[in-house]
């Protein structure tokens, strides 16, 4: 199995996209959201291979090398973004909102 390090960015969209289901739609849907979240984690960490690769688009070239792997939440329309490092590492980089400018935020959250 692997191991997974959580970037700081990461943390951050977390607890934002959390709190912001609680003040929107109340603790339920907060409480499903993290579930969600931990439950993609759990997927990715013992089957990275399986998620798709993240195209970054066109301008972001330099990103590819980075090879970025996706995995939606289910029942929200949010991503978890990582790398693999390794054999052994998987590096969680960013969790996204279907809408937002996910390579640019890329370019700059890397850690």
């Amino acid at each position: 199995m692997f191991a997974l390090q959580k970037s700081t960015l990461f943390m951050q969209q977390w607890r934002s996209y959390a709190q912001a289901c609680h003040d929107r739609a109340g603790m339920d849907i907060a409480e499903r959201f993290i579930v969600a979240v931990e439950d993609a984690l759990s997927f990715i960490r013992q089957s990275p291979y399986a998620c798709a690769v993240y195209d970054t688009g066109e301008g972001y070239e330099d990103l590819q090398i980075y090879q970025f792997r996706k995995w939606n939440l289910h029942g929200f329309p949010h991503m978890v973004l990582f790398r693999l490092s390794d054999n052994a590492t998987i590096f969680v980089e960013a969790h996204y909102a279907h809408r937002m400018d996910i390579p640019a935020h890329l370019a700059s959250g890397i850690d």
